[in-house]
């Protein structure tokens, strides 16, 4: 009795999918789509390439996730002369002002463990620039 119960279910749900997907399949032949409700976009923009941004910077000391073994650190690089540089971090912050032609360079004193340090550079015009990380440790590698 429950081998014919099983049989049936199965033969059942096989006819009704094939039931369902046979009307599924006459709809979709017999739809007509009305021309004038067919809209085709138009692009009035012209894609144009990302701008260059006008300010760079890079930093030579420290190097990112670089493990120092003092806790005096200096923080150098080079940016646009016109940029302030805003350095960052949980033990200390600093704007610095670059020399005419772009270096800056600070040292400062820093926590032990994971210092995450932010710079930031910022032009005139409010475009900016960030990077770096540096691990303080007196263990020896």
């Amino acid at each position: 009795m429950k081998k014919e119960k099983l049989i049936l279910s199965l033969v059942a749900t096989v006819f009704g999918l094939l039931v369902a997907g046979g009307a599924f399949y006459l709809f979709q032949t017999t739809k007509t789509v009305d021309p004038t409700s067919i809209k085709t976009a138009v692009n009035s923009t012209t894609p144009s390439p990302t701008p260059i941004p006008s300010i760079f910077l890079t930093v030579d000391k420290p190097k990112d996730e670089e493990v120092i073994s003092s806790k005096l650190l200096t923080i150098s690089g080079k940016t646009t002369k016109d940029a302030v540089v805003i350095i960052i971090s949980d033990a200390f912050e600093q704007v610095v002002t670059p020399s005419s032609t772009g270096d800056f360079s600070i040292t400062e004193t820093i926590d032990e463990d994971q210092n995450i340090i932010e710079i930031i550079a910022v032009a005139p015009n409010g475009e900016s620039v960030k990077v770096k990380t540096v691990t303080y440790s007196q263990e020896e590698f």
